[in-house]
């Protein structure tokens, strides 16, 4: 376990300013695996967590000289590591709210585009092709509950099958459907 004296040697620079390069790769491959271990703990995905490892890295880097070995170097890299991924999730979930209140906007009815008429078009149009390839019994049952908006009793009656039917149906035939996508 390097001591706290030792952890201020790697980061201490020359009198010339200049970080030894060695000491950077030293630096680098001893906690490049434990950063990525620990973004990736915070945002699931492994691309993600390998960028924020990166940027982590680089910030300890530059922030080398307010290192003061009052803790180890472990801990004070760990402890960066987390509040840099604290604060990416904040502002991303911060990201994904003003973005899904803007596609709230674009789905308003009372505000529509052309464009938004457009897509609307397009997507309605390939759900109508996917709908026809789906054998006939499917197609039926996706036709009946999602466009004319009968309940699955109401579909019941009129199709003359058992209620466990319809619900089997009408799950295999969104699972077809999924798959097409």
């Amino acid at each position: 376990m390097i001591t706290h004296q030792a952890d201020k040697s790697l980061l201490e620079t020359s009198s010339s300013h200049s970080i030894n390069e060695r000491k950077v790769t030293e630096l680098y491959l001893l906690y490049k695996r434990k950063v990525y271990r620990i973004a990736l703990s915070y945002v699931k995905d492994t691309f993600l967590a390998e960028d924020l490892a990166h940027e982590i890295l680089v910030k300890c880097y530059l922030s080398r000289g307010k290192f003061k070995g009052e803790c180890s170097l472990n801990s004070w890299i760990h402890r960066i590591a987390s509040n840099h991924c604290i604060d990416f999730l904040r502002k991303s979930y911060r990201h994904r709210d003003q973005l899904h209140e803007n596609l709230e906007l674009f789905n308003d009815l009372d505000m529509s585009t052309p464009e938004a008429e457009i897509v609307n078009s397009c997507e309605n149009e390939e759900l109508r092709n996917k709908l026809r390839q789906l054998p006939p019994k499917y197609g039926e049952i996706i036709y009946l509950y999602y466009f004319k908006e009968k309940s699955l009793r109401e579909i019941e009656g009129q199709l003359k099958i058992k209620l466990s039917t319809v619900k089997t149906r009408l799950f295999r035939a969104k699972r077809m459907l999924k798959e097409m996508y």
